[in-house]
Formats: structure tokens, sequence, C-alpha cells
């Protein structure tokens, strides 16, 4: 049995029972939005970790200008 019949064979069964039905579609619709919830906040986590890391980077260049080599003590 293939995944066609399978499906068909499930949707005739569930012919009598409407609400039923009703209730596997919208548990469908629900994972298939928390999926696509889950993929739009990875891709927005990993753009705001870029930008912290960009400005994490410019912050340490900034202050690594700040004193001259001339000044820092060596040990």
């Amino acid at each position: 049995m293939n995944g066609g019949q399978a499906a068909s064979s499930f949707i005739e069964a569930l012919k009598g029972q409407p609400l039923s039905l009703a209730l596997v579609v919208m548990n469908l619709g629900l994972l298939g939005y928390l999926y696509y919830e889950g993929v739009k906040a990875h891709e927005e986590r990993q753009a705001e970790m870029k930008l912290l890391y960009e400005n994490r980077r410019e912050v340490g260049q900034l202050l690594a200008n700040c004193v001259p080599a001339s000044q820092i003590p060596r040990q």
C-alpha cells in the first residue's frame, strides 16, 4: 500500500466522522504553521547574532585604537 492509497483509505474511513476529519486537517495545518514560524525565528536569530558579532568586532577595534601601542606595558 503506497502513501496515496493510505491517505485515500484514511479519508474514506473518516467520511462518516467529519469532526475527526476536521481535527486531523487542523492538526496538519497547525504543524505546518509551527514549522514555518520556527524556520522564520531561526533566520531572525541568525541575523541578530551576525549583527551582534559585527558590533562586538567594531567595538573591539575602536578600543584597540584608543591606547597607542607605545603606552601598553610589556610583561
